[in-house]
């Protein structure tokens, strides 16, 4: 017959323990046996009986989890490739350290690793596995320290993720608010990301417009604050920044600098090494910056 060891039981105790707390505050999707890739559960709060933001949750029950001398923090030991993948989702990830004795007694505190939040603010992965401290605690029978998880750290969480993208975002709200809060944020940390986020939200943004054929009047202030935002970024080579001031210099009908400006992106595509240009997406791409570059010089509009 086959025999189930303690720490196996450890775990299915903790999982499950962990489930019946949240359950009862948000809704929690077990990972189905066997497909669990360092995530237990899979959860989403609620606000205004209305799902809103998700999150992740895997648990870390038994002697692998040690309370500190006060009782008031645990740390455990997580393997550097989950921690990893885990910085890769897009939704925050916790872990629930639930330090048992075998058997349980009586319900143990939860305390909580906000795991996505300690990569966010750069601890060092060296060696196979790194030692993270909880930083909140869930005492048995008090479902306020839940609640306040949820509604409160679980939505800056999920704000302060978004930096690793190059987005500075304000802390989400299931009701608009008049006034915003921004959870402070280790922006240095990702000032290439913030910087390029920037440059690839007003540059595309033009190109989409084009494409949606919306560069008309209606939108032209929207397009114009766009086209000054990549007047900041001439040293920066992409050819996406050269097209789209060209075609907001084209639509305004300043011919001359649109043709510099799509020569630029041209130069830019053809001189990158990395860019195979004899495929069918830069192939295209090149086609239609050299039919606008025409239009320009023919001093034709762009069609809108």
């Amino acid at each position: 017959m086959p025999t189930i060891d303690e720490n196996r039981l450890k775990g299915n105790f903790g999982a499950s323990y962990v489930t019946s707390l949240l359950s009862s505050e948000c809704l929690v999707r077990p990972v189905a046996v066997d497909t669990d890739v360092g995530v237990d559960l899979y959860c989403e709060t609620i606000e205004a009986s209305n799902p809103f933001i998700h999150f992740w949750v895997q648990v870390k029950a038994g002697q692998q989890c040690h309370v500190l001398d006060n009782g008031d923090s645990a740390t455990c030991s997580f393997h550097k490739d989950h921690l990893e993948y885990w910085y890769r989702q897009p939704v925050p990830v916790y872990a629930a350290l639930v330090p048992v004795d075998w058997p349980v007694i009586s319900d143990p505190a939860v305390y909580i690793v906000d795991i996505t939040d300690q990569l966010i603010e750069g601890i060092p992965l060296s060696g196979e596995t790194v030692s993270l401290r909880s930083k909140y605690k869930w005492l048995p029978g008090q479902r306020d320290s839940v609640r306040y998880f949820l509604r409160s750290i679980v939505p800056i969480s999920t704000a302060r993720a978004q930096c690793r993208l190059g987005i500075v975002n304000k802390q989400l709200t299931h009701h608009k608010n008049y006034e915003l809060s921004f959870p402070v944020m280790p922006v240095t940390r990702f000032k290439d990301d913030i910087i390029n986020q920037i440059r690839w939200t007003a540059a595309f943004s033009i190109i989409f417009m084009h494409d949606y054929k919306q560069l008309g009047d209606s939108h032209s202030s929207f397009r114009k604050r766009l086209a000054q935002i990549l007047e900041q970024y001439d040293d920066d080579p992409h050819w996406e920044n050269y097209y789209a001031r060209a075609i907001s210099q084209h639509i305004d009908g300043n011919y001359d600098a649109a043709i510099c400006l799509y020569q630029r992106a041209i130069d830019s595509i053809q001189g990158d090494p990395e860019i195979n240009i004899d495929i069918a997406p830069w192939k295209s791409t090149l086609l239609d910056i050299f039919a606008h570059k025409q239009s320009a010089q023919n001093h034709e509009p762009i069609q809108d």
